[in-house]
């Protein structure tokens, strides 16, 4: 059996404390909090979506949500093994909306299932 650790992880998104400094001086940049959350989500519907979840395992979008390395089945480890990280890369910029995140999230399922 691999080690277990968390995956998806919204309470640590929302709990990051991010400052943004400028000649107002500093002050949290809640937006951040809001973008990291939406991405996670966006990761975890994706994973329901895509029947990459072990059976039992249901998605909502709540400040708790946290999915776990055992709870995606061996397809679903496969993929954010090898995809996860470069997509989170690959739209780790401020105002990228939830339409580009799930589209780069669906090239590179095309990507995967290609192979």
């Amino acid at each position: 059996m691999s080690a277990d650790f968390i995956v998806v992880d919204v309470p640590s998104m929302l709990s990051q404390k991010v400052t943004i400094s400028d000649e107002h001086g500093e002050r949290p940049d809640l937006d951040w909090n809001r973008e990291a959350a939406e991405s996670q989500y966006v990761f975890a519907e994706f994973l329901s979506d895509k029947g990459l979840l072990v059976d039992g395992i249901t998605i909502t979008r709540s400040p708790d949500l946290t999915i776990r390395w055992l709870q995606l089945n061996e397809r679903g480890q496969i993929f954010a093994r090898a995809h996860f990280h470069k997509w989170l890369v690959s739209i780790d910029k401020s105002g990228t909306t939830e339409a580009a995140k799930r589209a780069k999230l669906e090239k590179r399922w095309d990507k995967f299932n290609a192979q």
